[in-house]
């Protein structure tokens, strides 16, 4: 069996480890960069190649994972939405809770789920969280009832107080949003889920965790402005401006050696998402 080329113990990456706060929109474009410090300078271009090349394919895989994820929601939102037993008008305030709970139920990374109507009320919610409270400024709100909205990753506003402390950091949610018609097939609500981003970490981890073991292996998602998004600690709401993060925004898949501002080298598998099904994307790379 072949075995895959390990890096020398003393040329592996230091302290690159927490969470860092992310935020994005349909037009954010992220790079999914899999970082290990390069190999020795002694190392052939072949050893090079061989370990970089995996690190791409990884980066591919991620992007991949995290686009039709993403799809996986917005297809479930939309349909939701147009459920007739939930968005009727002679809907009842409990069947509605009850639909809600039974689709969070099914997906354990919602923290949120209910609807609002045109006036942004809400007039219903999975567990009763912010039952007639008012979400009229809430971005999600708003630009759903333009047509469609995903993005905009950030920490809970209205549910900080209402949902259980979180050990290590922030709750940091994606928005997916859709309005919802009445009978006439005119708007009459929102319907609205904060999905955690704990599901982008998980994701994160099932691609690495195999590897993890036998390489120093970390992923990095970095915004359409080069900000960090998710990734080490120390690299936390910076900005990196990468010769990977521009070939990955050209919708390119490889590798690169590169050198960080930390005055290390390092070997940057990059890919780039796509969109799945009729489902925009989000412009990840």
């Amino acid at each position: 069996m072949p075995k895959i080329p390990t890096i020398p113990a003393r040329f592996t990456p230091r302290g690159l480890g927490a969470w860092l706060a992310l935020a994005f929109s349909l037009l954010t474009v992220v790079l999914t960069l899999l970082l290990v410090e390069v190999v020795e300078r002694a190392a052939t271009d072949q050893v090079k190649s061989s370990i970089g090349n995996g690190l791409g394919e990884m980066a591919m895989q991620t992007a991949d994972k995290l686009d039709r994820g993403m799809y996986e929601r917005y297809r479930e939102v939309r349909l939701m939405a147009r459920r007739n037993d939930l968005v009727a008008p002679s809907a009842s305030q409990a069947e509605r809770r009850r639909i809600l709970n039974d689709m969070q139920s099914t997906y354990g990374y919602y923290e949120w789920i209910g609807m609002a109507g045109l006036d942004g009320t809400v007039l219903a919610e999975a567990r009763g969280l912010l039952e007639g409270k008012n979400v009229a400024k809430r971005p999600w709100f708003t630009n759903a009832l333009e047509g469609t909205y995903v993005g905009d990753v950030h920490e809970a506003v209205l549910l900080a107080k209402l949902l259980p402390v979180q050990e290590g950091e922030p709750r940091r949610f994606v928005d997916v949003a859709f309005p919802y018609n009445d009978d006439a097939g005119q708007p009459a609500g929102v319907l609205g889920t904060h999905l955690s981003w704990e599901w982008a970490r998980d994701v994160e981890r099932s691609i690495i965790a195999p590897v993890q073991a036998r390489n120093r292996v970390q992923a990095l998602i970095v915004s359409a402005e080069g900000v960090v998004l998710l990734g080490p600690e120390g690299l936390q709401d910076t900005k990196v401006d990468l010769p990977s993060l521009r070939q990955a925004r050209q919708g390119r898949t490889g590798y690169a050696v590169e050198r960080w501002e930390d005055g290390r080298d390092y070997l940057v598998g990059y890919a780039a998402t796509r969109a799945v099904g009729d489902f925009p994307g989000l412009g990840w790379h």
